[in-house]
């Protein structure tokens, strides 16, 4: 391993046995990705996993967004919107849409939101950028984006409220 240390886990947890080995950085990610996705009832894991429901989403997002037999449609006018939102917003709907099964795909292309938002090339990637260096937002190819899980909470949190008043 290039002259890092390798370690071995063995986590058992009724009858569920797992053994990870690797670099301490790689066992540490695949531990606490085992305990978060197979013992979520785990009192420590539980209060450090940031999930977002998605029907409990929805319900919060009724009026602001609305699924079609044609997509996902944006009922709320975004006039009142920062750049950084409206971006976000659009990633948000490419989410609902997939979700909801009206989209086969949760990203955009940066061609996309410049197309949506009605902004320049230069003020999307900016913002494309800022979202990204947060965690709001992720690259998943050449140009492609969606919204993470983290995003999804904060335009919950704080885009959401705006979208409804």
């Amino acid at each position: 391993m290039n002259g890092q240390t390798e370690i071995e886990v063995t986590i058992r947890y009724r009858d569920v046995e797992k053994t990870i080995k690797g670099s301490p950085d790689d066992v540490f990610r695949d531990v606490f990705k085992f305990l978060s996705e197979s013992i979520p009832a785990m009192d420590i894991v539980s209060r450090i996993t940031l999930t977002v429901n998605f029907a409990d989403f929805l319900k919060e997002a009724a009026g602001v967004f609305a699924v079609t037999p044609e997509g996902v449609v944006v009922l709320t006018p975004p006039e009142a919107l920062t750049d950084r939102e409206l971006v976000l917003l659009y990633l948000v709907r490419a989410k609902v849409g997939y979700e909801t099964g009206r989209s086969e795909k949760e990203t955009l292309l940066a061609s996309d939101l410049i197309s949506f938002t009605g902004k320049g090339s230069g003020t999307v990637a900016g913002r494309l950028s800022e979202l990204s260096g947060e965690g709001l937002v992720e690259r998943t190819g050449k140009g492609e984006y969606r919204v993470t899980t983290f995003g999804l909470h904060r335009f919950r949190q704080d885009v959401l409220p705006k979208l409804k008043s």
